[in-house]
């Protein structure tokens, strides 16, 4: 279930972004194994469309990370999966302080086709053992 979304300015070739996402999942399936259906958006923004402090094309992008994850992983296991995260953004995009901010999400809050994941026993079941 992890769904996350990479703002980062454009250029970057198509290889390293290959690479990029490859390392991220592997940090974000590590923390949040069950079940396997990780999602990662890149949203590339050209330097006159971001803004810092009000002004456009002022600083270079800073890289900004969004993961929503369920709840339920070990503080320890964030901390290993945001060192992982920041490292794989840092050697994809040489850029000043990238921001990785985790969003948790109780199952009652997350519906998939219509209907919320905590409704499914046998899925609250297997992500309790999953992230124990």
């Amino acid at each position: 279930m992890p769904i996350g979304y990479l703002d980062v300015p454009t250029g970057v070739a198509l290889s390293a972004k290959r690479d990029l996402v490859a390392a991220m999942y592997d940090a974000m399936h590590e923390a949040y194994p069950f079940p396997d259906d990780t999602r990662i958006f890149l949203r590339e923004w050209p330097g006159d469309s971001v803004s810092q402090n009000g002004l456009l094309g002022s600083e270079p992008a800073r890289p900004v990370f969004m993961v929503y994850v369920p709840q339920g992983a070990s503080p320890d296991v964030k901390r290993t999966m945001v060192k992982k995260i920041n490292a794989a953004v840092a050697g994809a995009y040489p850029l000043p302080d990238p921001a990785i901010f985790i969003d948790e999400r109780p199952l009652d809050l997350v519906a998939i086709n219509g209907g919320f994941l905590a409704d499914d026993q046998q899925r609250v079941e297997d992500q309790a053992a999953a992230y124990s």
